[in-house]
């Protein structure tokens, strides 16, 4: 009896000897992530918002696997779908936390509209959600540091494949989204060459599109004021930011972050006239529901 308790116990010590090694692997593989890029940011799940987030994308990504996988569709076709889904939810959260960073809460009013698109229409493309992320963080620096050589390769290269795949606006956007990233203050060392260079290569793509002007309706441009209306407020109102950076625990720059506000309203404006698709109505859930939020919550006045 006394062998079988020591056995017990002895395999017990090196479960909890392998849990703790895969935890102390996984930190370290999280730090080196953090090494690599500046854009990856920690989620603790000792936040509220953060484990609601978690919580909201993963019965999404649940929901879609199933209804795919309803319909008749393969359950890797159905997974896949559920996966975009659920990161469409999350990269909506995470671009309304970057833009309107004090106010934890702001981000679930656009998660909310978006969800609602979701059931009513269907998913739309990640790749602009993504690189407009990417841009916004690259200008307010919420993890505290500078975008780094990698840091410049991602956006290049996605903002590369949306010149060629969408329209070559995507680089001089991406392109402006650097070059105030490098006249801001600390400015970044490698955002002003870069920028250039991505605003030469929409040069070059503009030279062989054709240029036309496509209609914009009557209905897409009252929505486009009032997502203006709503969201002109909170850039004015953004005088002082009480939120940290990540890895610094400094306070983030509020002019720094009033840039990447109005960079945001700057590509819903610029884009809207010839994308008016899924993915840039998104976007105006995004700045609608920020300032719907701060327009009921009282928080428009200055802090």
């Amino acid at each position: 009896m006394r062998r079988t308790s020591d056995r017990k116990l002895t395999d017990i010590i090196r479960i909890k000897e392998t849990e703790c090694l895969k935890i102390n692997n996984l930190q370290l593989y999280l730090m080196d992530i953090h090494r690599i890029t500046s854009f990856a940011r920690p989620l603790d799940l000792s936040d509220r918002g953060n484990l609601l987030i978690i919580l909201i994308t993963s019965i999404m990504f649940l929901a879609a696997t199933v209804y795919h996988y309803i319909l008749a569709e393969t359950i890797v076709i159905a997974f896949l779908n559920g996966i975009r889904a659920g990161l469409i939810i999350f990269m909506t959260w995470a671009i309304s936390r970057e833009l309107d960073p004090d106010h934890a809460f702001s981000a679930f009013v656009p998660v909310t509209f978006v969800l609602i698109s979701i059931l009513l229409f269907g998913v739309h493309p990640l790749l602009p959600m993504l690189w407009t992320l990417l841009i916004l963080r690259t200008i307010n620096r919420t993890t505290g540091i500078r975008a780094g050589l990698i840091d410049i390769l991602i956006i290049l290269s996605t903002g590369t494949v949306l010149i060629f795949n969408i329209s070559w606006i995507y680089g001089i956007l991406t392109g402006i989204g650097l070059l105030v990233d490098s006249r801001l203050s600390p400015p970044g060392r490698l955002s002003f060459t870069a920028g250039l260079f991505i605003v030469i290569i929409s040069c070059f793509s503009l030279m062989l599109e054709s240029i036309s002007l496509p209609g914009f309706p009557f209905s897409d441009k009252l929505a486009l004021i009032a997502v203006t209306i709503l969201f002109l407020p909170v850039i004015l109102s953004t005088s002082q930011v009480q939120s940290v950076g990540d890895r610094t625990g400094e306070r983030l720059d509020p002019t720094r972050v009033r840039a990447a506000q109005a960079m945001a309203l700057l590509i819903v404006l610029s884009l809207s006239p010839g994308d008016t698709g899924s993915w840039l109505y998104g976007m105006y859930f995004i700045l609608a529901g920020i300032g719907i939020y701060r327009l009921f919550s009282g928080r428009f006045t200055t802090t």
